[in-house]
């Protein structure tokens, strides 16, 4: 089971959060996980608890506000062609 986790600043909508899921789980599905295969979870932050550098490496444009950090933990027992297709 993947366990994804989205990283965000306080204050977004529902709306956003189940874009971002879906995309995801969307991704994850298209690499192979079972469409069923669904833990996810949502952190918000205050500006001073999720801190990230506007640019890193060199972006042509600074992240804004809406910057969502993605973590997915694969567990154990997933295929090396399916953890390649997911890290793709």
């Amino acid at each position: 089971m993947p366990l994804i986790t989205l990283t965000l600043r306080r204050g977004k909508d529902a709306a956003f959060k189940s874009a971002v899921l879906a995309a995801v789980h969307d991704a994850l599905v298209a690499s192979g996980v079972p469409q069923a295969d669904r833990f996810h979870r949502v952190l918000e932050l205050s500006p001073e608890d999720f801190r990230f550098d506007e640019r890193y490496p060199d972006l042509a444009a600074p992240r804004t506000d809406d910057f969502v950090l993605v973590e997915v933990l694969l567990s154990t027992g997933r295929s090396v062609k399916v953890k390649r297709k997911i890290a793709a």
